[in-house]
Formats: C-alpha cells, sequence, structure tokens
C-alpha cells in the first residue's frame, strides 16, 4: 500500500503541494495573526529536547539522504538538465546537514516534536520535489539556458551566497558555546531587516522554484515565505524590538526591506 502512495503521481504531484499550501495558510493565522511563536530556538524557554547539532542533522538530513536515493534508483534517465536543477537542492541541503550544524555557537535545544515533525516534513518534501522533477516533469532541450532558468539559477545562488553570510553575523555574535546571549546583528541584509536569514533563504526557494518550474517546487518556496519568512522573522524583529527597545536600529524592518 504504502509503496503505491509514493510512485502514485497525484501524491507527488497534486497532494503533497496542496498540503503544503493548506499548512502554509494554518501557519500564517497561527503566527503571523495569532501571534504563536513555534517553541524553538530563542523561543524554547525551558531549552529542553534534541541537542541543537544533532536536531539540525536528524530534521534535514533526508533532504540528502532521499534526493540521493532518487537520482540513484532513476539514474538512467537523469539528464544534465535535472541533476543540475536537483543539484541546487542538494547544494543547500549538503550545507545546511554536514557543514551548519558544526559551526553552530551556543544554539539551544529543539523539542522533540519540532524535530520529527521537521524530519517528516523534509522526508515528504524532499521526496516529492525529486520524484516529481525526476519521472514526471520535462523539459525542452536547451532549457538551462532559457530566461526563466537562468534567471531562478542566479536568484538561487543570491540567495544561498546572502544565507551563509548572514548566519556567518549571527554565529560570530558569539565567542562560544558557553555564550547564550542575544546581540544586536549588524553588516549585510541586517542593515535592512532582522530576518535576514530568513529572507535569504527565501529567496534561494523562489529561485529554485522559478528554475525547476513544478508544483512541488512552488509550495516549498511559499511555505518558506509564510513560515520562515514571515513567521520567524516577524516574530525575530519583535524579538529585538521587546530586548534592545531604543538601541534597535529604527529603519530595520522585519522581513521586508523598507516596506514590513
Amino acid at each position: 500500500m504504502l509503496e503505491y502512495i509514493f510512485n502514485d503521481r497525484l501524491f507527488v504531484t497534486y497532494t503533497c503541494p496542496y498540503v503544503w499550501f493548506i499548512s502554509a495558510s494554518l501557519v500564517f493565522v497561527l503566527e503571523t495573526i495569532i501571534g504563536i511563536r513555534a517553541p524553538y530556538g530563542r523561543y524554547n524557554t525551558n531549552n529542553s529536547g534534541v541537542p541543537v547539532r544533532l536536531a539540525w542533522f536528524i530534521q534535514e538530513c533526508p533532504c540528502v539522504f532521499v534526493t540521493c536515493y532518487l537520482l540513484y534508483t532513476n539514474w538512467s534517465s537523469v539528464s544534465f538538465t535535472k541533476f543540475f536543477i536537483l543539484g541546487l537542492f542538494l547544494i543547500h541541503y549538503f550545507q545546511r546537514v554536514f557543514i551548519y550544524p558544526m559551526l553552530i555557537r551556543g544554539g539551544k535545544h529543539s523539542p522533540y516534536f519540532t524535530t520529527i515533525l521537521a524530519f517528516i516534513f523534509c522526508a515528504l518534501n524532499s521526496y516529492a520535489i525529486g520524484k516529481e522533477l525526476l519521472a514526471y516533469h520535462t523539459y525542452p532541450k536547451n532549457y538551462l539556458f532559457s530566461l526563466r532558468a537562468l534567471a531562478g539559477t542566479i536568484l538561487f545562488f543570491t540567495g544561498f551566497i546572502l544565507n551563509l553570510q548572514s548566519d556567518a553575523i549571527l554565529r560570530n555574535l558569539r565567542k562560544d558555546d558557553n555564550d547564550r546571549g542575544y546581540k544586536i546583528p549588524r553588516g549585510g541584509l541586517f542593515e535592512y531587516v532582522s530576518g535576514a536569514n530568513f529572507l535569504a533563504e527565501s529567496l534561494e526557494w523562489t529561485g529554485f522554484a522559478i528554475c525547476a518550474w513544478t508544483l512541488p517546487a512552488l509550495a516549498f518556496a511559499v511555505f518558506t515565505w509564510i513560515n520562515t519568512a514571515f513567521g520567524r522573522g516577524i516574530h525575530h524583529h519583535q524579538f529585538y524590538l521587546e530586548k534592545f527597545k531604543d538601541e534597535y536600529p529604527k529603519n530595520r524592518k522585519a522581513i521586508i526591506p523598507f516596506i514590513l
């Protein structure tokens, strides 16, 4: 039964993406309108759960392992175009799974339930994106030279580089693992928004969605904007304003420079 479901094109192409759209709507209501803060990171006040480095590895690793499995099982029919586009996905998550956790300084534990939910999301999302792209979607010849593919790729790498820069700025605010205090981040996109890393990652997945041009990729980009950019970005902005008050830069917005 499970084998049938996970090989069903309806699940990959439509069911999974629409679940993300619905989930994004619920998250928007709960986090952005009602103001509920997901209890991980700085909002995990009792610091219980999975150690932060291990939590990042556990919850993000399906994006690498599932995608590599799909590449392996579909290798005979993988074109360079599909390999390149899916390679963008792997570039981000290779860094997130094997490099980023090792660089974290002083992060808080992640609640068990949050880690499990993130693991499930990453597993299903990477399966839907990879399976749709490799097994069901077709691209015209020389697609990678099209305006859409070039624009999407440029936007992806712009977001990727800005994301690395933002993570480095945040990481360097702390001396070591024993330093758990919060300081005002400065430099890069942080001169414009409080959620610089969230904005950068949202730009990444928008670029990926444009380049891949599939419904699962679009659904992931929308979910990232709602959950990560608007949800976490607005909450972080409120956190900084409450903590630093008049010290916090007056012209800095939450997530959209000069606007929001």
